[in-house]
């Protein structure tokens, strides 16, 4: 009888032992540099692509952004299929079903005038295509959906353990309701198409679909469909090796920056800084030479700006809030 508790009680050891070496994700990313007035993380993903840390309309990780229709460059918050911009009217065939009639205006609408992340941020910013899709949902991992600042998302992390996060926002309005599944999952276009057929097979031209992603509370991320005149999310990304831009890298060195009582407050460095401050849109607001690690601001709007310091050694760029 002893031997039979002694052997329990290394089986539970061992057993004990395993659970606690069970391999815990990474800690989440900061975020690697800016393009344009907006921060991305480089997941390390074969194409070199660059996706943004928060949704186009946002200026947080943790904020929903805004709603876009398929192709429409303006956000909105109630949608239908009468008030999307490129309906045309109904179809209805007995033997193949029924669908929008739509405008064609591509299959690929990545890059272009009907690309809304090229449109709200330029700089190369625009709506993730095919590729880009694939390696999101192929070579990205996640453990599932979890809460960060008390908000529900997924944490999704890229072949270098970098990482953003997709939260779940749910959707705009369908003809004034909200979807049912509104607080438990989230769409984000692609802009790329899906092909469709009816019932008979016949094809459906232009697709009445749209390629995405969904973020769900149970499932985490998964390839999906989208409705093109339905209100979806926008996570945008930037291809430095196509767009020919230089993105800047922050520097996490010494230097701290802070805003206090209408002043930008620089410390870490001993040395004579000069400081540019950004609005969200890359449009230089301020430059100015830093006097004793204090660069009073005019008074500005409130909101959320880019502070750049060089020190002549280095530069650091960070967010601050101004209230």
């Amino acid at each position: 009888m002893n031997k039979f508790y002694s052997l329990l009680s290394m089986l539970c050891l061992v057993a004990a032992n395993t659970y606690a070496e069970t391999p815990q994700p990474p800690t989440p990313s900061e975020p690697d540099g800016i393009i344009g007035g907006h921060e991305y993380v480089d997941l390390g993903l074969p194409s070199g692509t660059l996706w943004a840390t928060y949704n186009v309309g946002a200026s947080s990780p943790y904020e929903k952004g805004q709603y876009f229709a398929w192709g429409e460059t303006e956000p909105r918050e109630d949608f239908s299929w009468e008030s999307y911009r490129f309906f045309e009217g109904h179809e209805v065939d007995p033997n193949n079903g029924e669908w929008a009639v739509l405008e064609n205006i591509g299959t690929d609408i990545s890059g272009t005038g009907y690309d809304a992340a090229r449109y709200q941020w330029g700089n190369g910013w625009r709506l993730p295509n095919e590729q880009e899709r694939y390696e999101l949902l192929m070579l990205c991992w996640t453990n599932g959906s979890s809460v960060e600042n008390g908000v529900r998302g997924v944490r999704l992390y890229g072949p270098n353990e970098h990482s953003i996060f997709l939260p779940i926002c749910g959707y705009g309005l369908w003809y004034g309701e909200l979807d049912p599944f509104h607080n438990t999952s989230a769409a984000y276009l692609t802009g790329v198409e899906d092909p469709e057929c009816g019932y008979n097979g016949r094809p459906i031209e232009p697709s009445n679909r749209a390629k995405g992603f969904i973020v769900e509370r149970d499932a985490g991320l998964t390839g999906a469909t989208c409705n093109k005149a339905y209100g979806s999310n926008i996570r945008a990304v930037v291809n430095p090796k196509e767009s020919g831009l230089n993105p800047l890298v922050y520097d996490r060195n010494s230097i701290a920056i802070s805003f206090q009582n209408g002043n930008i407050i620089v410390s870490g460095t001993d040395n004579k800084c000069t400081l540019e401050l950004f609005d969200l849109s890359g449009r230089i607001i301020i430059s100015a030479t830093v006097d004793n690690g204090i660069c009073p601001l005019p008074s500005l709007s409130n909101g959320i700006y880019l502070v750049t310091v060089t020190d002549g050694a280095s530069s650091k760029t960070q967010k601050v809030a101004i209230k």
